[in-house]
């Protein structure tokens, strides 16, 4: 593992609770996908939202093994030279298996996402929820990298 790499779990939270966009990765029948999400982690899951159709909810789905990954407090590093230029950073990146939470767990789980944005429980809307998935990510791997 390179020095400045470490799978301690008091890194990677921290940076997954800092976070404000977790990029999931899969590959599915088109091919490779990367999409940005909201995310919230609790008790070591981390917790995604979706529609219930489309190709995103399709591959989470499977329960097929994602990739994920997030940074923060990232800043330009400059030089007077080119190869000196990159960033300062802090990331995560890992893989979980997805599983779909049955549909009397989701508003509880919603719940977690919205009280990391928003600081509070906020009401939903009533003809969403039901179009609402949520996936608990259940973390396989995960590695800190700061930099």
């Amino acid at each position: 593992m390179k020095k400045d790499v470490t799978s301690e779990p008091s890194v990677v939270n921290d940076i997954l609770d800092r976070a404000d966009v977790l990029w999931l990765a899969f590959q599915d029948e088109e091919g490779l996908c990367s999409i940005p999400m909201n995310f919230a982690r609790e008790d070591g899951i981390l917790y995604v939202h979706s529609g219930r159709d489309g190709r995103k909810f399709r591959a989470l789905d499977t329960r097929a093994t994602i990739a994920f990954s997030c940074a923060v407090d990232v800043k330009p590093k400059t030089s007077r030279d080119a190869c000196g230029f990159g960033y300062y950073f802090k990331s995560v990146m890992g893989t979980a298996i997805p599983y779909l939470l049955p549909k009397e767990e989701t508003v509880d789980a919603l719940d977690i996402i919205t009280r990391k944005y928003a600081g509070e429980t906020l009401p939903y809307n009533v003809r969403v929820v039901p179009k609402t998935a949520v996936f608990a990510l259940h973390i396989a791997k995960a590695t800190a990298r700061v930099k």
